[in-house]
């Protein structure tokens, strides 16, 4: 899958995955999958960083879970106000292309180095 080297582009591809995760796909979830992929990637925008690292604590791939405790960690971090519907919005990634998208971002964090 194809990044576009736009910083409009890499902070929608990061807003898709961090979708997908948070929602599972029409197969599958691929949270797992993210979580493994992305750990030692550093979000561009902090409030992704943020997203993700409270998606890796809540530790489930069960989206209803995830809707349900996404709020409350982030209020328990001090960040009651932020705006989480962008993430539970639905997506059209099929699994494949969020995984690839996935392995996209990481592999172009690597060359940015």
């Amino acid at each position: 899958m194809e990044i576009i080297d736009a910083p409009e582009s890499l902070l929608e591809a990061e807003r898709d995955i961090l979708r997908a995760m948070s929602q599972g796909t029409g197969e599958q979830t691929v949270w797992a999958e993210g979580i493994e992929l992305l750990a030692e990637y550093s979000f561009e925008d902090k409030v992704h960083q943020l997203v993700f690292d409270t998606l890796r604590e809540i530790s489930t791939s069960t989206p209803t879970i995830i809707r349900e405790q996404l709020p409350a960690c982030l209020t328990r971090k001090g960040f009651p106000a932020l705006d989480l519907e962008v993430f539970l919005q639905p997506h059209n990634l099929s699994a494949e292309q969020a995984i690839g998208l996935m392995r996209a971002l990481l592999s172009k964090a690597r060359h940015a180095t």
